[in-house]
């Protein structure tokens, strides 16, 4: 089982892309990019926290740092943070696919 330690979000060719580290109990990290064809951070950020909760292998996204690149500069994001977390929880808990 991962947990998700931090999420890059950046802006590439139109499209929404977010660069994963995930983390084992073991402390080994896996790295893993998402792409997204939208412009809407939420939407993305949205879309990934749905997609992590229904992989299976997440257990955890409650200590994720989550940054944003902004003109070159990385800046950590809090409300986007806050989104990522509460999207998991709610599709982590649905037993749609049960």
């Amino acid at each position: 089982m991962y947990s998700v330690d931090q999420v890059f979000l950046r802006l590439r060719g139109g499209q929404l892309e977010l660069l994963l580290v995930l983390e084992n109990l073991a402390g080994a990290r896996l790295r893993q990019t998402l792409t997204y064809p939208t412009r809407s951070s939420i939407d993305a950020v949205k879309r990934a926290a749905k997609q992590l909760a229904y992989r299976g292998d997440v257990a955890s996204v409650k200590n994720t740092r989550f940054r944003r690149e902004d003109r070159g500069e990385l800046k950590d994001d809090g409300e986007l943070k806050r989104l990522f977390i509460s999207e998991f929880a709610y599709h982590n808990e649905d037993d749609a696919w049960d």
